[in-house]
């Protein structure tokens, strides 16, 4: 992932003994949960290695869609995982790869994963309010729709 210019902000499981963490306190594994909610919320894409069977990747995998950050779950040598098989949300990708390719797999899969649309919405403005917006937006020469996604990805930082 970093050796194609993206940035990973998770790599707990990379670092992390399975046993330690199953031998772990419960409220260890409860800040493991939370941090795990609080990175996808943060996150653009989500990649995870589902070839082994697990609940948790399957939680994880629905609620990273419930909250609209494209998923890319990928597996290894036809071991395509059952809980994931039905997904049918166009911002989940279940991909099978090879050791050997593996780059070239995530690669593919995030270049499709950003030409997911983006989500369309309507607002409801008072007449000042968008008055203010139609000024500002113009003093800054962006759409409305831009400052106002730029508020918002403003707002997320500082969660």
């Amino acid at each position: 992932i970093i050796s194609l210019g993206h940035k990973n902000i998770d790599n707990y499981k990379i670092n992390t003994n399975p046993h330690n963490f199953y031998s772990s306190t419960d409220n260890h594994k409860s800040e493991v949960y939370n941090n795990s909610l609080r990175l996808i919320k943060k996150s653009d894409l989500v990649i995870l290695e589902v070839s082994t069977h697990s609940l948790t990747m399957g939680y994880l995998i629905k609620y990273a869609l419930d909250i609209k950050i494209p998923v890319i779950a990928l597996y290894v040598n036809k071991q395509k995982p059952g809980f994931a098989i039905g997904i049918e949300d166009d911002n989940f990708q279940l991909v099978e790869y090879l050791p050997k390719s593996l780059k070239i797999t995530i690669k593919k899969s995030i270049e499709f994963a950003k030409n997911t649309e983006n989500t369309r919405f309507n607002m409801m403005l008072p007449p000042k309010l968008s008055t203010y917006l139609k000024e500002v937006s113009e003093q800054k020469n962006i759409s409305k729709a831009n400052f106002i996604r730029n508020l918002i990805l403003r707002e997320q930082q500082n969660i």
